[in-house]
């Protein structure tokens, strides 16, 4: 049998204190101190980061690529704001008013924000953002609100969604940055304001508001047509996620339809099944604004009823933990 040593390539060490640093990063030493057999190892965690200049709430997904490149609007405001890592900068808002917009987009200088809705009718428009100003994209093709979306300017992808007084749809389109173009139906057709990540060409999208539960689905898209992968541990509504189809990250949400209760919930996925997460929202919320292109670096802001929320959390996949080893 292989020592730990060969395996390792390093003993285990006699010591007085934790190590630290990415050196030591899976090694295990003897605290001579606790009397304890200890490891150093990456987690993931949630940290406080600045507070939204205008609290704000009705989000359906936001844009940027990490804590240091985030774009979110909102529904109650309607304006935009702008995040480098440590502040939070209002930017022009859209010409549209609308609420229930969903945005997507993985720079903070090049997102989209798609349909709407004026009750009770619904605006098929498309909005982009250059990093200064708002244009006029592609025409939706569908009267659809209130659905998930993922991707960048260029390559986005739309689906589900209902119409009012709520009917849920199966519906998705993809956006190539002008123009929108029917997909296969997703599968699942009984529940809206779905959540997911990745690209537009390699999706992941999951739950949303169901009656009298949300459903635990997740689908996968991979260019051509979506099928069913694992389901997720907690169904939500509103809620969101960042990261690519085989690294990603679901948080937040809310539960049940009649009385939404936010959750910290936070769910990685590798591809193949949702766990969930070692680090979990300091802060419950549902129907705020997470992006991020990596499951290493992102933020989550926002969201809420009233009292909506002006808060913001970062989180990180890289965070290091002296973890202590027992037997159990």
């Amino acid at each position: 049998m292989a020592t730990y040593k060969e395996i390792f390539g390093k003993g285990i060490k006699n010591l007085s204190s934790d190590l630290s640093g990415d050196a030591h990063l899976g090694q295990i030493w003897y605290n001579t101190t606790s009397n304890t057999f200890k490891t150093l190892l990456n987690s993931a965690a949630w940290a406080s980061g600045g507070a939204l200049n205008t609290a704000r709430g009705g989000f359906y997904g936001g844009a940027g690529a990490s804590v240091t490149d985030g774009l979110i609007g909102g529904s109650s405001p309607t304006a935009v704001e702008q995040y480098d890592g440590t502040s939070w900068t209002t930017k022009t808002s859209p010409a549209s008013a609308t609420g229930q917009r969903t945005w997507f987009g993985d720079s903070s200088s090049a997102a989209v924000q798609v349909s709407g809705l004026i009750w009770p009718t619904i605006q098929q428009i498309t909005e982009e953002w250059d990093g200064s100003a708002w244009t006029a994209g592609g025409a939706f093709p569908a009267a659809y609100t209130a659905g998930g979306a993922t991707g960048s300017l260029t390559d986005g992808i739309y689906w589900q969604g209902f119409t009012p007084p709520g009917a849920a749809t199966n519906f998705s389109a993809t956006y190539d940055g002008t123009s929108w173009t029917n997909a296969p139906n997703v599968p699942e057709s009984t529940a809206y304001s779905p959540a997911g990540f990745g690209t537009g060409s390699a999706a992941v999208g999951y739950s949303g508001y169901g009656s009298p539960t949300q459903p635990t689905t997740a689908f996968e898209f991979n260019g051509t047509s979506w099928a069913t992968t694992n389901p997720v541990n907690t169904g939500v509504q509103y809620g969101n996620g960042f990261g690519i189809q085989t690294a990603g990250v679901k948080c937040g949400g809310a539960q049940p339809p009649s009385a939404p209760e936010p959750l910290n919930s936070t769910e990685t996925y590798d591809g193949t099944c949702f766990s969930i997460g070692s680090g979990q929202l300091g802060n419950p919320r549902g129907g705020g604004a997470a992006s991020g292109t990596t499951n290493a670096n992102a933020f989550f802001a926002g969201g809420g009823a009233a009292p909506v929320q002006g808060t913001t959390e970062e989180y990180s996949s890289s965070v290091q933990t002296v973890k202590t080893i027992t037997t159990s």
